[in-house]
């Protein structure tokens, strides 16, 4: 195992399939999991806990786009953003509040808002 391995890069070499573990492919397996932490920040996801299974689902998700694992990188692009957008709307990993803090839902009210 390379020194710079950690228990994400080894999920994330699980996920896509690579069993090698020279350090160039370490290496960017790690580049791309902290290109998605810093892509989820832009949208203010502050808790990037990497135990988390919704952090670690997106980091999935972004890394198997990245890499074009199964000729699916537009589904994996999708289903990230989509997970991205729910993430960056729940107070519990923004730290802030969501459009209505009183209902987990958002409804059309809060997308006029939200979007005007």
């Amino acid at each position: 195992m390379a020194a710079d391995t950690t228990t994400l890069t080894e999920k994330m070499r699980a996920a896509l399939r690579i069993s090698s573990t020279s350090e160039k492919i370490t290496e960017e397996i790690n580049d791309c999991i902290a290109a998605c932490k810093m892509d989820l920040q832009d949208v203010g996801v502050k808790k990037l806990d990497e135990t988390d299974a919704l952090i670690i689902r997106a980091i999935t998700l972004y890394c198997k786009a990245e890499f074009g694992y199964s000729d699916k990188s537009e589904q994996f692009w999708k289903s990230y953003e989509c997970l991205k957008t729910h993430l960056s709307l729940s107070s519990e990993y923004t730290g802030g509040e969501t459009p209505d803090s009183t209902d987990d839902e958002v409804n059309e009210e809060d997308i006029k808002n939200l979007f005007g």
